[in-house]
């Protein structure tokens, strides 16, 4: 426990960037290959949690009955909302005027309590995309998404879902199931083991009514657990919401496509600097230059074969990043470590912004992390790497909370793609901007590309 109030005490770690990554530091692809499907290919997909805060402004509405621009926005379109076949027949049987409080807040209950109940249910629940006689969830755009770029006689797909919506997501898996012997679909939820520890406004543990401290999921990063626990060569990883309308599809099949490819061609290559590095049959020039010019490491002082062993023999993730549209979240960065700098996802909280330097590189930043990683996880030996020998811990952050009306801090471990892979080699790939389709509030659901084109 002192460990972790120390934490607290000194508050969140920054990072020090060197610089952000333009695309002089992007690898590119100049062939599409299919031979990471040769591999054990699993999709990894963080679904955890209610959408509680997607409906966050109706919830607002009903407190307050104030017709900001978003509920206007919500209300004048709701016949294009994804789910509004589940929601017409109320309104019409009930001759429901929505341009009225009284009508909206009808509405909103029926949306969020019990009828749908979609204040309750998780992301992967709700419908987001809607197509002529139809809507789907997350759940199957993710499916079929991987039918497109995985291997289709065989498909594995692992989501990390919340304990109180275990009967639910068995449910609907058992329906998608039906029929498709060709897919696999396991869950986990996050450890209580990685729960942390909760503070009041001076640091000292909030203790609860009986006396017993306050612990608390330890945020997305407690995810590396689960991740180190899946069977399988290589992980795709992809947040719950960002899912594609099927007509929106090819670019995000494409580049799934680039960075497996990426990823395979690099992980040969490295396996192979790796062998050689141990059986004295390296030539130490030609590795060097590979990690400084294309890993796009740069190591104070002389590269020896051991150092240059421990860039190598290590985890690799590609990830995706699109050009920056100042959306909230991690963005690519080169990051000093004291005796080398490399490339890094950092979120803007672990940066810090009393900075100048450090702010206008952050501001100067071209390129954003959508959360379109491909993990390689086994050695040269094909044995899997332990993957929390490979998170650097004073990555943690600090984030104020509220319990029961009290204000409280809350320890979240390294961010999952953060601090829990910052010990990997990371590689950067340029994906188009139409790849990235997050749902974070109601009224996104309203946008075109949710639904057919016609």
């Amino acid at each position: 426990m002192d460990k972790n109030i120390n934490r607290f005490k000194k508050g969140t770690k920054y990072v020090n960037i060197v610089s952000s990554v333009t695309s002089e530091e992007l690898t590119s692809c100049d062939n599409i290959s299919n031979e990471y499907l040769s591999m054990k290919c699993v999709k990894f997909i963080p679904a955890s949690g209610a959408a509680t805060r997607m409906f966050e402004d109706l919830y607002k509405y009903i407190d307050d009955n104030i017709n900001t621009e978003s509920i206007n926005k919500f209300f004048n379109e709701l016949e294009k909302i994804t789910f509004y076949e589940d929601v017409k027949e109320f309104i019409e049987d009930e001759n429901i005027d929505k341009n009225t409080i009284v009508g909206r807040i009808k509405i909103i209950d029926y949306i969020l309590n019990e009828n749908l109940n979609y204040g309750s249910l998780p992301k992967a629940l709700i419908k987001m995309n809607s197509y002529k006689d139809y809507s789907t969830t997350p759940i199957d755009e993710h499916i079929f998404e991987g039918e497109k770029h995985l291997n289709n006689n065989f498909l594995n797909f692992h989501f990390t879902i919340s304990k109180n919506h275990e009967e639910l997501f068995n449910g609907y898996i058992k329906n998608i199931l039906k029929e498709k012997d060709n897919i696999n679909i396991t869950y986990s939820f996050q450890k209580q083991k990685t729960d942390t520890l909760a503070v009041d406004m001076d640091n000292n543990p909030f203790l609860l009514k009986d006396g017993s401290i306050l612990y608390r999921a330890g945020g997305h990063g407690a995810l590396i657990e689960n991740l180190n626990d899946i069977d399988g060569d290589i992980i795709f990883i992809k947040n719950i919401d960002n899912v594609c309308h099927r007509e929106y599809i090819d670019d995000t099949v494409n580049s799934k496509k680039i960075i497996g490819s990426v990823g395979f061609q690099f992980k040969k290559r490295i396996d192979g600097y790796v062998r050689s590095l141990l059986s004295d049959d390296d030539d130490i020039v030609e590795i060097k230059d590979f990690i400084n010019k294309e890993l796009k490491i740069s190591s104070k002082g002389e590269l020896t074969k051991d150092k240059a062993l421990s860039f190598l023999n290590r985890p690799l993730r590609v990830c995706g990043v699109v050009k920056n549209q100042g959306e909230p979240g991690g963005g690519p960065f080169i990051v000093g470590n004291g005796e080398y700098t490399d490339l890094q996802i950092c979120e803007k909280s672990e940066i810090d912004l009393n900075n100048n330097d450090q702010l206008k590189i952050l501001n100067s930043s071209a390129f954003f992390n959508p959360v379109d990683i491909v993990c390689f996880v086994k050695d040269y030996k094909g044995e899997k790497f332990n993957l929390l020998n490979y998170v650097n811990e004073e990555r943690y952050f600090i984030s104020k909370k509220t319990y029961k009306g009290k204000d409280i801090k809350a320890l979240e471990h390294p961010g999952l793609w953060n601090g829990s892979m910052d010990n990997w080699n990371t590689l950067f790939v340029e994906v188009p901007l139409t790849t990235f389709n997050p749902v974070k509030r109601a009224n996104d659901l309203l946008r075109d590309c949710r639904r057919s084109k016609e």
